[in-house]
């Protein structure tokens, strides 16, 4: 496989980085019936504003993984304080926000080497710790993360009426 490059995203990805965040949110519609809607390209303006929003800001990037001209992976982080309250400590985190790798490169070190990049450019920024939420189901990447030291802090739990 060629050399993985991890760098921050720019504007003129937005066309790669619409593909890998309809697979990733394609990903989850099928991991999750009945809780996500279908996406459409309709939504490429919205995702170009939400874009240039990031990249403008102090406190969030999206990583990208490239090999060979072609975004293969990326990792959306923000920084992120916990709310103050009398009754919990409080943190400044890094939260991942969405992280995706193309089906045909997984398992091939590109998942690890954003995750790393995340956890370093979090941890320069004061972060403590990296949250993030994940469905959990049958395929979905939450092995990945526990491989990695990631440990569930907190469920969701739900029950149909």
């Amino acid at each position: 496989m060629k050399e993985i490059i991890i760098r921050h995203a720019h504007l003129e990805d937005i066309d790669q980085l619409s593909k890998l965040y309809a697979e990733f949110h394609e990903f989850h519609v099928r991991g999750v019936p009945g809780r996500l809607v279908r996406s459409d390209s309709s939504h490429t303006e919205e995702l170009r504003v939400a874009i240039q929003k990031i990249i403008a800001s102090k406190n969030a990037t999206v990583f990208v993984a490239e090999i060979d001209d072609q975004l293969v992976g990326l990792g959306e982080v923000y920084i992120r304080e916990d709310s103050p309250s009398p009754l919990k400590v409080q943190h400044t985190y890094g939260h991942l926000q969405s992280m995706i790798v193309t089906k045909a490169y997984r398992g091939r070190g590109v998942g690890t080497k954003i995750l790393r990049a995340v956890e370093q450019w979090a941890k320069t920024r004061g972060a403590a710790e990296i949250r993030l939420d994940t469905w959990e189901f049958r395929e979905g990447p939450l092995e990945f993360y526990e491989k990695y030291g990631y440990r569930t802090l907190r469920r969701t739990l739900v029950r149909k009426l």
